[in-house]
């Protein structure tokens, strides 16, 4: 039995429904990452493993334990929040040791755990400062210390690094990710931040209007999506529309001699409408006397801009149907904006669904 499971979980207000019919399963050791943007009902789905919210329908059982009727303080959870809501007119000692009042341990258990806190996440020295005498990532690391201090049975973190700056916040992915492994209990973490998401998760389930449309490993959901939605919101992509061609075992669609990967898709018949989806950094570019020799996908272009990427550059192209992006490694030799080339990519490195989904 999995430690953390949905079966069939809603949450209605008024006509809308916020969750609808959820069903999740969550092994005890998983980094698990709700992934959505606005409004799709990920933190709703988060407050109601917290408890913090019931469920219209549905059940939530924790450990193998029914606790869908239990109050937050039962369930063993403890639940990490997008502001640091620290007290500010109390030390990180008096922070840490909060949760643990309220839980009425005695002193000596107390100053255990708050020195384990202290020790795992390195705040030792800063245990008689205040929170505005601490930096953006010591005070993350406070609120998620007072978050573990209970030991509890999974950490639930709803957007905690949003309001850090880049590269604060990709330090302390690492440091998140870290101690789930070395606590081995279960993180749920809420975000619209794919590089979050794919950074630090073994799975992902991506949510829209209330349900999931996936939940599988972090790279399937990136380099295998399921649905047309998932194409358009994990990673960036080149979406091109036209009408599949099959050939036997082929297909093409008939969008500026775009080839697709596959014919096999169940619902794609022949002369179906449909949008085919190529990330960036799949498009590789050439110069332009190779355009024969490519073999399929391969467009002439014209490079209209250049936007660098640190160690990558995106080059923003136009073609006979419009524009595409393609993302390279600027070790690759680089072109200029005004430069011909030659976009390519793979078959096997499209994604294609029915138009209608696309556009849903």
């Amino acid at each position: 039995m999995s430690y953390i499971s949905l079966d069939g979980v809603s949450k209605q207000y008024g006509a809308a429904w916020a969750v609808d019919r959820v069903a999740m399963a969550i092994e005890k050791t998983e980094f698990v990452s709700l992934l959505g943007p606005s409004g799709s009902g990920k933190t709703t789905l988060l407050r109601i493993i917290a408890g913090l919210e019931k469920p219209t329908n549905g059940r939530v059982l924790i450990g193998g334990e029914d606790v869908t009727d239990l109050p937050p303080h039962k369930r063993g959870v403890a639940m990490v929040f997008q502001e640091f809501l620290l007290f500010p007119h109390r030390t990180v000692r008096e922070n840490l040791a909060f949760p643990l009042r309220m839980l009425k341990l005695p002193k000596t258990e107390m100053d255990e755990r708050i020195d384990w806190v202290l020790g795992i996440l390195s705040l030792r020295g800063l245990e008689g400062r205040y929170p505005n005498q601490l930096s953006g990532g010591q005070q993350q690391r406070v609120a998620l210390g007072r978050g573990l201090v209970g030991r509890p049975k999974a950490l639930l973190l709803d957007e905690p690094l949003a309001n850090l700056d880049r590269e604060l916040r990709q330090e302390m992915e690492v440091e998140i990710r870290k101690h789930q492994t070395a606590l081995g209990i279960p993180f749920i973490y809420v975000t619209h931040n794919q590089e979050e998401a794919l950074s630090m998760s073994d799975r992902i389930a991506v949510v829209r209007n209330g349900r999931i449309e996936d939940f599988a490993p972090r790279a399937e959901i990136y380099d295998r999506p399921k649905t047309a939605f998932i194409a358009q919101f994990v990673g960036r992509s080149n979406r091109f529309v036209g009408v599949l061609k099959r050939e036997g075992a082929t297909a093409a669609i008939d969008a500026g001699a775009v080839a697709l990967a596959t014919a096999d898709r169940p619902g794609l018949k022949d002369g179906a409408p449909v949008a085919a989806y190529v990330k960036n950094e799949k498009i590789r570019l050439r110069t332009p006397e190779t355009l024969h020799a490519v073999g399929a996908n391969a467009l002439a272009a014209t490079v209209k801009h250049v936007i660098l990427r640190g160690p990558y550059a995106e080059y923003v192209l136009t073609w006979a149907a419009g524009e595409m992006i393609a993302s390279r490694p600027r070790a690759e030799v680089e072109f200029s904006a005004g430069d011909a080339v030659v976009a390519h990519w793979d078959p096997a490195d499209v994604d294609v669904f029915p138009e209608k989904e696309a556009a849903a």
